[in-house]
């Protein structure tokens, strides 16, 4: 698809794309058109420090499709480098975007989060939009790491099956951004979406945070005050990354 909105640009390397939720459902809905399978990821500052230290997710976010940003520090980095978005699309969002645009002209699947979650995400979901054509899922094993290739052929061959047009990969990053790189060229389906905990949103399993708290876009301090020991730790983790990388970016120092 090579409509001028969807052109990228980069903030530290990483590359966004210039659409709003509107164009970006036209994205999905051209895709699903057209038979083409097309990826969609959705960076945040965890996205920003694993695109400088992970060569694979790197490369995964360079080949990516369509990439709208999730987190509120990219969206005041855009207006920095003179690229402002047009908003913020958060993932959890879109995946409801995209679910109640097409629940009735598409079917969907779900690779990752926990099958008992995913069960209330559904009931949930059916009960919104009785009339919706289908959702499935597939739950892959715990690995260390990333998937072995054994594994990456029983996802492609779980999507192959379900015949799914949208697939949602909901496995955290780098291991959904990676797992759509290797699988895109093997599937039937239209749209390979990065979403995280999104169905443990959409479920209540995991609160998300008030609306008014998601609008100033200091969703973080929420999380942090839910789950501070491990948010803490993975948010000390990015913003010591975020600040290596804009310090390298002073001094011109590009990334290997």
């Amino acid at each position: 698809m090579k409509d001028e909105v969807y052109s990228k640009f980069r903030i530290f390397g990483i590359p966004i794309s210039y659409c709003d939720t509107k164009e970006a459902l036209l994205f999905v809905e051209k895709s699903i058109k057209n038979k083409e399978t097309n990826s969609i990821f959705t960076p945040c500052l965890e996205s920003l420090a694993l695109y400088n230290t992970n060569p694979a997710f790197a490369e995964a976010s360079d080949n990516v499709d369509l990439s709208i940003v999730d987190g509120i520090t990219l969206v005041q980095m855009s207006r920095l480098s003179g690229h402002p978005l047009k908003e913020r699309i958060t993932g959890a969002t879109f995946v409801v975007e995209i679910i109640k645009e097409f629940h009735d002209r598409a079917t969907f699947f779900v690779v990752g989060s926990k099958p008992e979650n995913l069960e209330i995400a559904f009931a949930k979901l059916k009960k919104d939009y009785p009339t919706m054509k289908g959702i499935g899922y597939y739950s892959p094993p715990f690995y260390p790491g990333f998937f072995p290739k054994e594994e990456g052929d029983v996802v492609i061959k779980k999507i192959n099956e379900s015949g799914a047009n949208v697939v949602f990969f909901a496995l955290g990053a780098p291991k959904q951004e990676l797992l759509i790189q290797m699988v895109k060229p093997h599937v039937k389906a239209n749209i390979l979406m990065s979403c995280g905990g999104t169905f443990e949103f959409i479920g209540g399993v995991v609160p998300r945070a008030p609306r008014k708290v998601q609008r100033m876009g200091i969703e973080w301090a929420y999380r942090i005050y839910t789950d501070p020991k491990r948010m803490i730790r993975r948010y000390s983790w990015q913003a010591k990354v975020f600040a290596i990388v804009v310090f390298k970016a002073i001094l011109g120092i590009k990334r290997k």
